[in-house]
């Protein structure tokens, strides 16, 4: 274990944070937040002081590149989490004005782009501090590694160590035969997407403000928005505008950059892409039939008169927030609890499935739930076929058996998680109900939950434990929860 090595890029990776506040600061002083962005000042000084101090303590002697194991690359990516969480908590605690662990909260929730707030009214915020919230799930969406890579070239060879520690789901593929060129060019496909975004909210009514956020929050899949009634406060071209962007961010990114090279067919040659996109068209089908059909009554969070649902708007708030709490990005525009028990079992159940493999989105990942239901038909094709032997593909390609069994180790953590996460928050005296989804919620990097954490509620009614607990699950589900577990291993230490 290369602990000097490891220091020195967390210093670097802390100083590329201490940088970025520079875009919330600027922000503040366009709009005229001139206390804000004293406070902001105040923040990049305490952070670029400790990002500068670290890496010229440990930094390599001169002509030496910085070389990295694949526990150091681990090692790296678990404490920048842990460590970023800390750092962006600042500007929460100086300008808002909040207890740390709220900070710490709202900080993970943004990182780890899960969209949960403990803000009761987003509004009254200074749009710096709105700007930041928005850009740290940016910057958490496809990864603070990742981005460092693309701009960090002298990490040299030990990039790839942190990339494949860093990068979610099954598949690390890459796109460029050098990893530097294949995290710029990842980086290149989701900046112009959210650029994209960002254009056409602008044109269909938002202000430049709410539409930069948006495009944001939508492509990292992290669903913080300016409005306290998130996208209901906005037209349905918006809602439908997002629908398509939350679905792309959800997708492997890998595809979107093949896309343009390859075409449209290159999405269509992908197994994962294909499931993944009848099973979000399957569920929007039959959500949507629950509303038209039972009689439900359209309920906005603008605390309009409840109205019988329209066919339109049964499959765009079916679509809306089932391909919002699947891609794990948090936007809601209707009360859920308001509808049939049967499409809060299914959300909740989607919410848990997440995007595909290689996307910024959240959840147990599309890719392991393919290879688990293929794994279970190849052992009910052996209990019938004693003899015969079939090797789980996907894609044409022979799955590893010892990813197969991290397929299999992942959801009994993932399920013995939420277990455990269920009874330390009922201890505290929270319902069942609320308990076990904040869990989910968190875990799954969605956003809203069900209960006293549904979508027309936040988590500002917390206990400092509950929300350090809840902030622990965000950065867990994130990293996919062995990266995690790992850093708390006293034999991954031992050099």
């Amino acid at each position: 274990m290369r602990i000097r090595s490891i220091a020195f890029v967390l210093g670097l990776l802390v100083g590329c944070l201490a940088v970025s506040l520079l875009l919330p600061l600027f922000i503040s002083l366009l709009y005229g937040e001139y206390d804000t962005a004293k406070l902001f000042v105040v923040s990049l000084l305490v952070i670029l002081s400790i990002g500068v101090i670290t890496s010229f303590a440990t930094k390599p002697p001169k002509g030496e590149k910085v070389h990295l194991t694949a526990r150091d690359g681990v090692a790296i990516v678990g404490l920048c989490w842990i460590l970023a969480t800390v750092i962006c908590a600042i500007p929460y605690v100086l300008i808002a004005d909040v207890n740390f662990a709220k900070g710490i909260f709202e900080a993970a929730s943004g990182l780890s782009t899960t969209g949960a707030s403990i803000f009761p009214d987003v509004e009254i915020l200074p749009k710096g501090l709105l700007f930041w919230r928005s850009f740290t799930q940016w910057l958490g969406g496809l990864g603070i590694i990742v981005l460092s890579l693309a701009i960090l070239p002298f990490l040299g060879a030990g990039g790839m160590q942190l990339y494949k520690a860093e990068v979610s789901g099954i598949s690390k593929d890459k796109v460029a035969p050098r990893m530097i060129d294949t995290a710029r060019s990842l980086w290149g496909v989701y900046i112009v997407l959210t650029f994209i975004l960002w254009i056409l909210l602008y044109f269909q009514g938002m202000s430049s403000f709410d539409a930069i956020n948006h495009a944001l929050t939508t492509l990292a899949t992290g669903g913080f928005s300016t409005k306290n009634a998130s996208l209901a406060a906005f037209t349905p071209l918006n809602q439908w505008t997002i629908i398509v962007f939350m679905y792309l961010g959800s997708i492997n990114f890998t595809l979107h950059f093949l896309f343009l090279h390859g075409g449209i067919k290159k999405y269509f040659e992908n197994e994962e892409f294909i499931y993944y996109s009848l099973f979000l068209l399957v569920g929007i089908c039959i959500i949507a039939g629950h509303l038209y059909f039972d009689d439900t009554k359209a309920q906005s969070l603008l605390g309009e008169p409840a109205i019988p649902y329209t066919l339109e708007r049964a499959f765009r708030d079916s679509a809306f927030q089932l391909i919002s709490v699947t891609t794990t990005t948090g936007f809601v525009t209707a009360d859920y609890l308001h509808w049939p028990v049967v499409t809060q079992v299914l959300i909740l159940m989607y919410m848990m499935t997440g995007g595909c493999g290689g996307s910024t989105a959240g959840g147990m990942k599309f890719m392991r739930i393919l290879i688990l239901f293929k794994l279970i038909r190849n052992e009910l094709n052996r209990l019938t076929h004693p003899q015969a032997v079939e090797r789980i593909k996907v894609n044409h390609i022979s799955i590893d058996p010892v990813a197969i069994r991290g397929v299999t180790t992942f959801f009994v953590i993932f399920f013995i998680s939420i277990f455990f996460g269920t009874v330390i928050l009922t201890a505290t005296g929270l319902d069942l109900l609320t308990s076990f989804s904040a869990v989910i919620t968190c875990i799954s990097n969605a956003g809203p939950g069900l209960g006293l954490v549904g979508p027309a509620y936040n988590f500002s009614f917390l206990s400092e434990f509950n929300l350090t607990v809840l902030s622990g699950y965000m950065i867990f589900g994130r990293l996919e929860i062995f990266t995690f577990l790992l850093l708390f291993m006293p034999k991954f230490w031992r050099l």
